[in-house]
């Protein structure tokens, strides 16, 4: 499957599924079913039909409608976050983002740059220094300073807090060290 219409399909996923716990999902016994009745109510058959024809993607869905509300209120809040801080750097989707009234947890410039180093140098880990506005990403043994270093613990936190890097250890010297993630 293309990855843009995997992509269109979770997100479609998430949103219904904010939806519909919001409207009535605490309320259900059976959670999985409630869900699939309501999506038919709602006139969404085709993506009903979607997830009615690979059992995976249904033992999956009603295994993730059987969670604690809370965590997973939790998780779709991280998703929605992610989603809405990287259509932030996207000329045209930021404009429609901030339409729509979405003004969540954006990434700033720094925090997207820190994203395109690790790409760019190919990168798999990243050495934050106390205190000092340089990264060393490894592997290709680039040192970057970053020029609103003051910041740089707080992007890097909201990079974590996205899933889009995750602490992997630390140094001799105490200082973090970063992966990257698929997200």
């Amino acid at each position: 499957m293309p990855l843009l219409e995997a992509s269109t399909i979770l997100a479609t996923l998430v949103g219904l599924i904010c939806n519909w716990k919001q409207e009535r999902g605490a309320q259900a016994a059976d959670r999985y079913q409630d869900f699939m009745v309501w999506l038919s109510h709602h006139h969404f058959e085709s993506f009903r039909e979607r997830i009615y024809a690979s059992e995976e993607l249904q033992r999956e869905l009603a295994a993730l409608l059987q969670q604690d509300f809370t965590a997973l209120g939790t998780k779709l809040d991280v998703i929605t976050g992610a989603i809405s801080a990287v259509a932030d750097k996207n000329d045209s989707l930021s404009q429609v983002g901030r339409a729509i009234g979405i003004n969540g947890d954006a990434l700033s410039e720094q925090a997207v740059e820190v994203l395109k180093f690790f790409d760019q140098l190919g990168a798999s880990r990243m050495v934050v220094f106390d205190h000092e506005p340089v990264c060393l990403f490894l592997s290709s043994q680039a040192g970057v300073t970053f020029s609103d270093g003051r910041f740089l613990e707080t992007d890097v936190s909201a990079l974590v807090s996205m899933g889009f890097i995750e602490l992997m250890d630390h140094n001799n010297s105490g200082n973090p060290i970063f992966g990257i993630t698929r997200a």
